[in-house]
């Protein structure tokens, strides 16, 4: 299982520079800071919810669960980016910029953090095979 934390720690390492870049060349104003924040407090959640509802859909017997669940976050996570990114461009209320920055960094980490659980969950459910 090392292999696996060592590439969702790379992972986070290129997401977050990747936010640090976006925003050094943007600029950090109380707009990118509302937008940023904005992003950040709807994709935790977000990331909890589809953590929880991988393991789920993990625990069915059927690849078509598991698939739902990949098919079914990719549409519910596009939703909320386009929605938050026009709220905030419409209100003004915050950059949408950042918010789309930070709300995708997010997504990118819960899919590694996803893959992660899907690969040890494959690797326990064939050792169990092997041992029966």
């Amino acid at each position: 299982m090392t292999w696996q934390l060592y590439a969702v720690a790379a992972l986070t390492l290129i997401v977050l520079a990747t936010v640090a870049a976006v925003v050094w060349m943007l600029g950090l104003d109380g707009q990118m800071a509302v937008g940023l924040g904005a992003g950040i407090a709807l994709s935790v959640p977000m990331m909890l919810f589809s953590h929880m509802n991988m393991k789920r859909a993990m625990r069915s017997e059927t690849r078509a669960a598991t698939m739902g669940h990949i098919y079914g976050g990719f549409g519910l996570r596009l939703v909320v980016l386009v929605l938050g990114f026009f709220a905030l461009a419409f209100t003004g209320l915050g950059s949408p910029a950042g918010f789309a920055v930070a709300f995708m960094a997010g997504v990118v980490l819960s899919l590694g953090w996803q893959m992660m659980t899907f690969v040890n969950e494959t690797v326990r459910r064939r050792m169990e095979a092997a041992a029966s």
